[in-house]
């Protein structure tokens, strides 16, 4: 082993553990990573900066903008929400129904942005036929996942790997990921569909809230006798939000309750204030101003909730200002109109000093405040709306125009008439020189977070060719299959992918994992496309961690998983398609 090997490995082992940590956001470490292997003179500067001019990388973007215009045009949505509304359809079979809509849709659009979109669908249904959306959500990922693996364009690990081929030999046609991908979709769609749901547990449906967050000590009443000091005062006269670390969020004066202005608002005797907060700072607070604490009121959504002030969940979308920020940055309360009161962030509830706290992709907020400013939270491009809304599903005036283009941009790369890079940005343009999106909805659309990780990695493949390394470990891989037989190399192959890709990001682990599977190949004297496609299925198909896939953390918050569910529900599905995989993929792709 050379000295390049040995620093090369450490990084790899320092990206990896900086990932599963999550010690920073995922572009961030892959940039770090790029920085590393600069330093250390792995890769020179033109080596480093190809990543942002790769095809792939570019594909991903303009297929983000589709995706948009898509969702944009309306379609998406009103399919789904007539889904939903079925009547006499059984709860089994309006579920279905949905998530075979995703699973098609998955293998034209982003599969984020599908979930994204469905999401709230997935929630409305729950809610109407009464069930927890936990029996959902994940499934909803899970068939997003499975649908974006049957096209080359469905998923940018299809793309990445499609691309890191091209440059050794082929790459993939449009629907060549269709022959094995369609199969697994199938299974995939009968697990989820018949698999006994005791894998997912029924858990916090969307009407107890206060209980989902475990709000009962943190929500509390106080009552404003006549003597205290308080009554006369605002809240920002006595800046109780910096002394005590809590925020009032209501003032119920006798059958009014005032959450609007209330920070101006001066305070009368009799007022009982809706605080919330951490028990010290309450008691602290309540002996400061000689306050009466109502200890035996139970707070619940239906207190929170009324014609004029709502409980609500919004989950932070890729794109949004918010992210890297804390709330007192932002002035959230100020800039919003309503409060957050605790934050769901892949299963752990944060009810304390949030403030303080910075904010991340797919964080879930519980919002309280006046109805029309919650809700006009939903119609923000920072936000995704979690909870019941009105929904006018109407079409978009040039809904047409974002399917025709969708449709155009297919068939010209299926017939092979025009490479996917070239289709996509000419689909991009029409859409944009048509107005059916405008360039703010584009740099929205485009998951920078993604785009930044794919470039920052993609050099990561170039230094394992460069030092070797690729050469030392598809050796040893080679000697598996020169022992055992290709079969057996590709079985492993697929098994340390998926294994890899659980915990550390899917285009990630395609750029390490392409090179070996090149080298191996090579090494047996065999067609590398079948190790190729191992190493695609693989990296897409991740369902036993929450780390794997994107969509996987998304709905990790709104369904109130733990860990252990996606084991439980995952792993046998991983399990599955493992030994699919290695019966089929020679069978469509023979050595």
């Amino acid at each position: 082993m050379t000295l390049d090997i040995a620093i090369l490995l450490a990084i790899i082992a320092f990206t990896i553990v900086a990932f599963v940590r999550e010690w920073l956001s995922m572009d961030v470490i892959a940039l770090v990573c790029l920085g590393l292997l600069l330093v250390f003179g792995l890769v020179d500067s033109d080596e480093a900066i190809a990543g942002f001019g790769n095809s792939a990388v570019v594909t991903v973007m303009m297929m983000f903008v589709l995706s948009e215009g898509l969702v944009q045009s309306g379609l998406v949505t009103k399919a789904g929400y007539r889904i939903a509304d079925l009547t006499g359809a059984s709860p089994l079979v309006a579920a279905g129904l949905l998530l075979g809509l995703v699973g098609v849709l998955s293998a034209f659009i982003n599969n984020t942005a599908a979930v994204g979109v469905f999401m709230p669908v997935a929630i409305h249904l729950a809610r109407h036929y009464r069930f927890s959306p936990s029996k959902l959500l994940m499934p909803l990922s899970y068939v997003a996942v499975i649908g974006g693996t049957c096209t080359l364009f469905g998923t940018s690990t299809n793309l990445l790997v499609s691309s890191l081929a091209e440059t050794s030999g082929s790459g993939f046609t449009v629907f060549e990921f269709a022959k094995l991908g369609s199969i697994l979709f199938a299974v995939g769609f009968a697990y989820i569909m018949l698999v006994p749901r005791r894998f997912l547990a029924s858990r916090a449906i969307l009407s107890s809230l206060t209980r989902k967050y475990h709000l009962s000590g943190y929500l509390t009443e106080l009552k404003v006798p006549a003597p205290s000091k308080l009554v006369g005062r605002t809240v920002v006269e006595e800046h109780l939000s910096e002394r005590f670390q809590m925020n009032v969020i209501e003032i119920i004066r006798g059958t009014e309750k005032i959450s609007a202005n209330l920070r101006e608002t001066p305070i009368e005797p009799d007022d009982i204030l809706l605080v919330r907060g951490g028990v010290e700072e309450i008691i602290s607070f309540r002996e400061q101003f000689a306050l009466l604490l109502l200890i035996d009121i139970k707070l619940g959504d239906g207190d929170l909730s009324d014609e004029h002030t709502i409980l609500a969940e919004v989950q932070l979308t890729p794109g949004s200002g918010l992210i890297d920020r804390t709330l007192k940055e932002i002035d959230f309360r100020r800039r919003y109109g309503c409060f957050v009161l605790a934050l769901n962030r892949t299963g752990s509830y944060i009810r304390e000093k949030l403030a303080r706290v910075e904010l991340r992709q797919w964080d879930t907020l519980l919002v309280f405040g006046p109805r029309s400013r919650v809700e006009a939270l939903y119609d923000m491009e920072d936000f995704l709306a979690l909870g019941e809304r009105d929904l006018k599903l109407n079409l978009a005036p040039r809904w047409w125009i974002s399917a025709v283009t969708m449709a155009g941009v297919v068939v010209l790369a299926a017939l092979g008439a025009m490479p996917i890079l070239k289709a996509a940005i000419l689909g991009a343009v029409v859409l944009l020189a048509t107005r059916a999106v405008t360039p703010k909805q584009c740099y929205r659309a485009i998951d920078w977070t993604v785009i930044f990780l794919l470039a920052a990695i993609l050099p990561l493949g170039t230094a394992m060719r460069g030092t070797g390394l690729d050469a030392l470990i598809g050796g040893r891989l080679g000697q598996v299959g020169a022992d055992h037989g290709p079969l057996v190399m590709l079985s492993v192959l697929y098994l340390a992918t998926s294994l890899l890709t659980s915990f550390f990001s899917n285009n990630a682990t395609a750029v390490l994992m392409v090179p070996i599977a090149f080298t191996a190949a090579a090494q047996l004297q065999v067609d590398a496309k079948p190790f190729l496609m191992a190493v695609a299925y693989a990296a897409s198909a991740s369902f036993m961690t929450p780390i794997g896939y994107q969509t996987n953390a998304m709905v990790f918050g709104p369904g109130n998983y733990r860990f252990l569910d996606y084991v439980k529900f995952g792993a046998p599905l991983n399990l599955l398609f493992w030994i699919l995989a290695t019966l089929l993929i020679p069978v469509f792709w023979p050595f």
